[in-house]
């Protein structure tokens, strides 16, 4: 059975992330896990902080209720487990991914225009950049329903370096189809990316991938256009070094799109089907 972790810090986004993923458990027969971790200010993580201490300190009884909630919520249907850490969050969700090899792994973010965004802001940003595992991304205002279209947000480079086998394991498991969408700045550049569409289209031949072009000088705002036009249930990204899907850009699409955004990468640990 595949696993489903979901980083939880008891915020409206949080919980939101965490229906999101009960329902997408229920709906894909996947267990699901809500890990917390609780950081420490510096000048109380300068002293040794003993179990006793961090048991009576920590959310083992929010948790609980989170995970009551979230079983109401899905039917009873889905195998919820709880865990509860005490560390810095970034590492320590890579740490527990790298231990419980997840199918995905479900956060949620605020909208970018907001102060309160820093926390879970930046714990997101960072898992969807560095997890070698697919993190997927629901924003605030988005619930859950099956998950029928994937479109992958491509900028025709180094398409041999693109995880195809990853791609063609997310899209069959759900049972979806597979749009491919790219954003040109005109008509001409457009056109220059015919034949790596063509490569794109062999590698993912399996899919059978219907390819979108759009001419906006904006790539966020052109993928994102396509995505609603075409009622995309998860945008597919893969933050690259460099490229328009660079560190900057990336975090544009996970705070300023409307829908679920999927980061993967060339080096993910694909778990097979």
């Amino acid at each position: 059975m595949k696993t489903i972790i979901v980083p939880v810090d008891f915020s409206a986004v949080s919980y939101n992330a965490c229906l999101y993923a009960a329902k997408m458990a229920e709906d894909i027969k996947a267990e699901l896990v809500l890990l917390h971790v609780m950081e420490l200010p510096a000048s109380v993580a300068e002293f040794p902080v003993t179990q006793d201490v961090f048991e009576e300190i920590g959310m083992e009884d929010e948790l609980k209720q989170l995970q009551n909630k979230l079983l109401a919520e899905s039917n009873n249907k889905v195998n919820i487990q709880t865990k509860n850490i005490l560390g810095s969050a970034e590492y320590e969700i890579k740490e527990f991914c790298n231990r419980k090899k997840p199918f995905v792994v479900v956060m949620g973010t605020h909208s970018y225009s907001l102060i309160d965004r820093f926390f879970t802001g930046s714990t997101t940003v960072y898992s969807a950049k560095h997890l070698r595992y697919p993190v997927l991304v629901i924003p605030s205002n988005v619930q859950y329903k099956p998950v029928k279209k994937i479109a992958l947000a491509s900028d025709m480079k180094n398409i041999y370096e693109i995880p195809a086998h990853e791609i063609e394991m997310i899209v069959k498991y759900f049972k979806a189809e597979l749009q491919i969408f790219y954003a040109g700045k005109n008509q001409q550049q457009i056109s220059r990316h015919s034949l790596p569409s063509l490569l794109l289209d062999h590698r993912l031949v399996n899919l059978d991938p219907h390819f979108y072009f759009v001419e906006d000088e904006d790539v966020l705002k052109g993928v994102s256009s396509l995505a609603k036009k075409h009622d995309i249930d998860i945008l597919m990204i893969i933050p690259k070094k460099h490229g328009p899907f660079h560190k900057s850009q990336s975090k544009d699409f996970i705070f300023y799109t409307d829908v679920p955004v999927m980061a993967i990468h060339e080096d993910d640990v694909a778990e097979h089907v």
